[in-house]
């Protein structure tokens, strides 16, 4: 059963790939770049080879020599659309509630340049409307990388709280330009006590 040529073990290959391809038919593909038909005729495409690599070699042929080779899909096919499609939804919706989102759209006109640039809030926010999109275009690849909302939400966070570091720093080095000078500890706004700085 377990037949080599050279170094591949061709049979544990076949049967691999067979359950590769049922897997990403039922399941879907993990690789968020490419749609699931380009796993399923990826698989396919090696079980072809296998089978024809087992057929030059003596001996019993395995069971899944004998199954029937898996149809081709399109290469934009994707498994479990419904399921993506309603996910999809879900994780827009909790974009839209999320307080840190509806910070940064609320303050991303008033921002300077230099915070926009450097606080990458137009691509955050960006997130949001590649969902809307996804919805409304049936783009189930990108409904699929929105599968798990928790990261997209820790990056609202992580952007608001960038932009309140650097609305901090602006705010200092502007009042620090109008007393001509750096600022000491009590203009920066540390607390003081019995007049000493803390």
């Amino acid at each position: 059963m377990g037949r080599k040529s050279g170094d591949m073990d061709y049979a544990m290959e076949l049967k691999a790939d067979y359950q590769k391809w049922f897997t990403i038919w039922k399941q879907g593909w993990s690789d968020p770049n490419y749609p699931d038909g380009t796993g399923l005729n990826g698989a396919r495409g090696r079980i072809m080879r296998e089978k024809k690599e087992l057929e030059k070699t003596d001996g019993e042929l395995p069971e899944e020599y004998h199954w029937l080779l898996p149809p081709e899909v399109p290469e934009d096919f994707m498994a479990r659309t419904k399921e993506l499609w309603y996910g999809g939804i879900r994780s827009y919706l909790r974009y839209l509630a999320d307080e840190d989102y509806q910070y940064l759209c609320q303050v991303k006109d008033s921002l300077s340049r230099e915070i926009i640039k450097h606080s990458s809030i137009e691509n955050v926010i960006g997130y949001v409307q590649g969902v809307k999109y996804a919805l409304e275009h049936k783009d189930f690849l990108t409904l699929r990388r929105h599968e798990n909302p928790e990261r997209y939400l820790e990056s609202f966070q992580q952007c608001r709280e960038r932009i309140g570091e650097m609305l901090l720093r602006e705010k200092k080095e502007a009042l620090a330009d109008e007393k001509g000078g750096q600022l000491n500890l009590f203009q920066m706004g540390m607390s003081q006590k019995n007049g000493v700085h803390r």
